[in-house]
């Protein structure tokens, strides 16, 4: 079996801690963890990924050497292995009930969704629902409309394209028993982004703030979605998500804030000024680590 062999950074990096959150993550279906391998649906075939001494290692059974320099690349994007947080860290090192927070988990790697328009209809999802909701709903959007893989007891998933998304039916979406407004927003995203008008990928190219600003023109699109679809697709939080409840609910755990309201999360984390955003994202890693037990590889 072939192998692409990606060294591991200079700076902190913890597979080990990838695993734990993606036994976790919001559609478990997309990655799967059986013991210490992580499958991932990329470029149209299931690919695993191993720690070694001095690499991650990605193998899969459909590997061709013509497909190696695409993955190569794109995997070093998605498992983050260019985002060196050791800046951030040593701010947050200054901020000791936050460093207590988020201290265990430095290391744990800024990993991202394969393209945009992923990242941005998993948060269109995700808008005004629950953890459990979320999960449900993800999970049958990629069962319903993505290639699979069968690899052990479990399967991995693509996520689908925008093309398969535009050509749904509506009956079909219902399926995620999310709200009729979701739902066509969806929909739309997924026509506009299938003909060319919207144009996702071309945000890479963008300075941050000016990319959150074009993701704001988007009918249904807000300050949450907008700056977490930057998080999620780039690994950039320029922006502090004051109004995520699941972040307020974290910061009045740990903080020991008086409420749960955008001004404790402001009160808490907006000193730390470019870097506040990020250190939302942080918090929120440590909750869903804390609060919600690993996922089964099934």
């Amino acid at each position: 079996m072939r192998e692409i062999r990606l060294p591991l950074p200079p700076f902190d990096y913890r597979f080990d801690l990838l695993l734990e959150f993606a036994r976790r993550i919001a559609y478990p279906a997309r990655l799967l963890v059986q013991g210490d391998t992580l499958w991932r649906f990329t470029a149209s075939q299931a690919l695993s990924h191993r720690l070694d001494a001095e690499a991650i290692v990605i193998a899969g059974p459909d590997l061709k050497p013509e497909d190696e320099p695409g993955i190569a690349r794109a995997s070093i994007d998605w498992l983050g292995l260019e985002r060196d947080q050791s800046a951030f860290c040593a701010v947050a090192a200054r901020h000791p009930p936050l460093w207590q927070v988020i201290e265990p988990l430095r290391g744990l790697p800024l990993f991202c969704a394969e393209t945009v328009f992923e990242a941005l209809i998993t948060l269109v999802i995700e808008q005004h629902i629950s953890w459990k909701g979320a999960l449900r709903a993800q999970q049958v959007l990629l069962r319903a409309f993505g290639r699979s893989r069968s690899i052990g007891g479990g399967r991995v998933y693509d996520f689908p394209a925008p093309g398969q998304l535009a050509a749904a039916r509506r009956d079909q979406l219902k399926q995620l028993k999310i709200t009729n407004r979701r739902v066509d927003m969806i929909m739309e995203i997924a026509k506009a982004e299938a003909s060319g008008a919207l144009k996702l990928e071309s945000l890479r190219q963008l300075p941050a703030q000016i990319a959150y600003e074009r993701l704001m023109r988007i009918k249904g699109v807000g300050h949450w979605t907008a700056n977490n679809a930057l998080g999620r697709a780039f690994g950039l939080y320029p922006l502090l998500s004051h109004n995520d409840v699941a972040l307020q609910a974290a910061v009045a755990h740990y903080f020991d804030a008086n409420e749960k309201s955008a001004a404790s999360v402001n009160a808490a984390l907006g000193g730390l000024g470019a870097f506040a955003g990020l250190a939302g994202h942080y918090v929120l890693l440590r909750w869903v680590l804390d609060r919600y037990p690993a996922q089964s590889s099934a």
